[in-house]
């Protein structure tokens, strides 16, 4: 009742405390009032009985039969109903990959999925890791089977010679035999297989979380299970392009039955060991149960109609097979690209270094004839080749021993005492430990010279049983492999240290200048020594130029040309570092004659040289670039 609620809320009942109330409710009973009683609400069954019946409209035309019937169902009215059916589908069709989903992604089968993967000893129960034993099980079975499946594949398909002929006749068989072989070929991927059992090789008896190891996992698993159904397939098409290829080559059959047993044995290892297990790895890593053969699983894999077999014709080239014309240019673009790397390498390091390109004309200011003649003047060392890279490694520490080193041992050089994060550092007393450490040098040196001198002995007088005389060349030539890198090791370990705390006095002279106090003073030798190259300059131009000859000693050992397991220069080397054939063995007992120690490097050849060659003034006037050196001309970090 509006009106009765209307006066309700006019009195304020709502406010009324109960007494308020009750003293309200005796004024209007005093007053003449009735009490009445709000009429309730009808029942629900009441009032669907006193609603009237609706009308029903009755038809007599039957669904379907008459054509009245089907072109009202073609006319505007029946489009509508067309698309809501479509909608209806679409809509049921999302539900159900929606209930799916959930089948597949439950607590149970979530559960069933660990249990598996427990069962499988793929993965432990409670963890996502894969089990080491699984891990090495694939790196070296599974890895093994690979390998032989690319190798088989190559074997029939890469080869120039016969491989025409095999797929010719595989052709006249079924396209498809040759088809198989070629993605059997491609199931193997060297750096895939490499990024999944690293984490195996570098931690055995660890666990690999499977996120690592997913994608590589996923696209080894996608090949396999494009061939899965083909498995029986591909068996036979190995075994058949056997028995062409031993028409073709016309070997015995014992040969290629050894590689049909092999390659057979190889795929059914593959399909029948770890193809169930890498399938319990992907449905572990998605943490849902999909099953093996499912368009679930194909979505996943995101497989393309155009990879599955089946799409070769007879005669189109081998999907995936190596076009042995293709290879060979390949190979020799390769290596065309490689030499021109090299020398680009080799120039920007010329152009970078600018110390290391000075060092190097320091050291090839003397001939390797002039270097004997100074440092071996009783010619001791005659049986030693011009080339033998501890030689010369030798012949160069001399040449800094003489003209160079005095820069560690010399008081004429004020160094003073310094702090180094706190720690006080005396730099004298390192350098002449540090030049203390060169009796070694000397040492292994003449444990080298017997080497060679028992070498020479041998070949002089070998005996005459040719195999022991043989076995006993064998064993002298691995000393003297490993006594000449010996050598070539204690010189370079000596060059760095005398580097690295040169490199550090050029920096607190081009800086604080507080290690050197009297670094512009000229260094004035005695008379025994004046005709040394370091008489009569700076002191830091001693020390700078001490250090581009060590940098470049150090770095010809390390990684230029009198590094590698070879123990002399080659030919080419010769050419391109001294621009003089290579004397294998001088003649024995030859003196060398004061005619030959002043020839230089031709001109030529200095010119295709790395090391550049040139005269004693030439060096000079390049040397004295050195003593305006600013702050900008010199490396501010490791020029190595």
């Amino acid at each position: 009742m509006p009106e009765f609620d209307n006066t309700k809320r006019a009195i304020g009942v709502g406010k009324l405390d109960d007494s308020a109330r009750k003293d309200m409710f005796n004024k209007f009973v005093s007053a003449g009032g009735e009490i009445i009683k709000e009429k309730p609400d009808p029942k629900p069954e009441e009032s669907k009985k006193s609603r009237p019946d609706p009308k029903v409209r009755t038809s007599t035309v039957s669904r379907g039969s008459s054509d009245e019937g089907r072109s009202r169902n073609r006319s505007g009215g029946g489009g509508g109903r067309d698309g809501d059916s479509r909608g209806g589908e679409n809509r049921s069709s999302n539900d159900a990959k929606l209930e799916y989903e959930k089948e597949i992604s439950s607590f149970m089968a979530r559960f069933s999925v660990k249990l598996k993967c427990w069962m499988g000893r793929v993965t432990p129960f409670g963890s996502a890791d894969l089990n080491p034993s699984f891990m090495h099980e694939f790196s070296t079975k599974a890895k093994q089977a690979l390998i032989e499946c690319n190798y088989s594949a190559n074997e029939i398909l890469a080869n120039q010679t016969h491989s025409p002929a095999v797929s010719a006749a595989l052709d006249k068989i079924n396209p498809l035999l040759v088809e198989l072989i070629a993605m059997a070929q491609k199931l193997y991927n060297g750096p895939e297989l490499t990024d999944i059992t690293e984490p195996i090789m570098s931690a055995p008896e660890s666990p690999v979380a499977i996120e690592r190891v997913k994608s590589q996992i996923y696209s080894l698993f996608k090949r396999m299970y494009i061939l899965y159904p083909y498995q029986e397939t591909l068996k036979k098409s190995f075994i058949q392009a056997y028995d062409e290829l031993q028409k073709v080559e016309n070997k015995p059959s014992l040969i290629y039955a050894s590689k049909k047993k092999k390659i057979i044995s190889e795929i059914d290892t593959l399909y029948d060991t770890f193809f169930e297990k890498l399938y319990l790895v992907v449905i572990r890593a998605e943490n849902k149960n999909i099953p093996l053969i499912s368009r679930y699983m194909e979505s996943l894999l995101d497989i393309q109609p155009e990879e599955r077999p089946g799409s070769r014709r007879t005669g189109e080239n081998v999907p995936g097979g190596i076009d042995p014309k293709l290879q060979a240019e390949e190979e020799k673009a390769k290596k065309e690209e490689e030499k021109e790397n090299k020398k680009n390498a080799e120039k920007e390091e010329v152009v970078l270094s600018k110390e290391q390109a000075y060092g190097l004309r320091l050291m090839q200011m003397y001939s390797i004839p002039k270097l004997r003649k100074k440092f071996d003047p009783r010619n001791e060392m005659h049986f030693v080749p011009d080339g033998d890279k501890a030689m010369l490694s030798y012949l160069y520490f001399k040449e800094f021993d003489d003209e160079y080193s005095f820069v560690l041992t010399t008081k004429k050089i004020d160094i003073k005492l310094t702090h180094v994060n706190g720690v006080k550092v005396d730099y004298r007393q390192k350098m002449l430990d540090i030049y203390e450490s060169t009796r070694s040098i000397t040492d292994q040196l003449k444990i080298y010279l017997d080497i060679l001198r028992e070498l020479e002995k041998h070949k002089a007088n070998p005996g005459a049983n040719y195999i022991e005389a043989s076995k006993k060349l064998t064993g002298i030539d691995q000393k003297r492999t490993g006594q000449s890198r010996t050598v070539r090791m204690v010189i370079k370990e000596f060059n760095v240290k005398v580097r690295d705390i040169l490199l550090d006095l050029i920096k607190d002279m081009k800086s604080k200048k507080e290690i050197i106090v009297n670094m512009d003073d000229v260094i004035s030798l005695d008379a025994m020594e004046a005709k040394k190259r370091l008489n009569k300059k700076p002191i830091k131009q001693c020390i700078m130029e001490s250090y581009c000859y060590v940098m470049a000693l150090s770095d010809r050992i390390e990684s230029g040309d009198l590094y590698g397991g070879l123990v002399e220069l080659t030919p080419e080397q010769m050419k391109e570092s001294f621009g003089i054939e290579m004397q294998t063995t001088p003649p024995e007992g030859s003196g060398l004659d004061d005619a030959g120690l002043g020839s230089e490097p031709a001109p030529s050849a200095a010119k295709s040289s790395p090391v550049t060659g040139s005269s004693s003034e030439n060096a000079k006037d390049e040397i004295d670039e050195f003593e305006d050196l600013d702050d900008d001309d010199l490396s501010s970090g490791n020029p190595i």
